[in-house]
């Protein structure tokens, strides 16, 4: 039986990460590759849950600019749309984040970015006698909760 990964391995492949990451393209092939398995076999460590899935590969930057691409938005913009997302997300983890893969949760990410803010799906609760209602004040609770979770990271980085 393997045992989980530890805090301490997981604080120390993140760290190789940011290493990783600082250099960009800079970076060994050969160091990407052996923290790109080892990663792998971190992960493989997590004990398995009930209904897991195999989410889908991770997609570059092109690939979801791509899948951005429809009536209405340009592949240019759609590149504009993806690189202003993983700017504003190195911005945000202190670290280059533009050789990372993006996946489905980033791509909804930016698409209601692109719609602007009044794009947030209304969280649905249903009313005692079982019927659903979007609850405003709740809606509001929460984007106060996540202005103030981004200003504690965003002063956590010293910005």
């Amino acid at each position: 039986m393997t045992t989980p990964p530890t805090v301490r391995g997981i604080a120390k492949l993140t760290a190789r990460l940011r290493e990783l990451s600082a250099r960009g393209r800079e970076a060994d092939p050969a160091e990407r590759a052996a923290f790109l398995a080892d990663k792998r076999a971190l992960l493989d460590r997590i004990p398995d849950q009930a209904g897991r899935h195999e989410p889908a590969p991770p997609m570059s930057a092109e690939e979801a600019a791509r899948r951005l691409t429809g009536p209405g938005r340009t592949l240019d913009e759609s590149r504009a749309l993806v690189r202003d997302y993983l700017d504003d997300t190195s911005d945000r983890v202190g670290t280059p984040a533009h050789l990372w893969g993006l996946d489905e949760f980033d791509l909804t990410a930016i698409e209601s970015s692109a719609r602007g803010a009044e794009a947030v799906a209304p969280v649905v609760l249903r009313c005692p006698e079982g019927r659903p209602r979007a609850d405003a004040e709740h809606l509001d609770d929460r984007r106060a909760d996540e202005d103030s979770a981004s200003d504690d990271l965003t002063r956590e980085n010293g910005r």
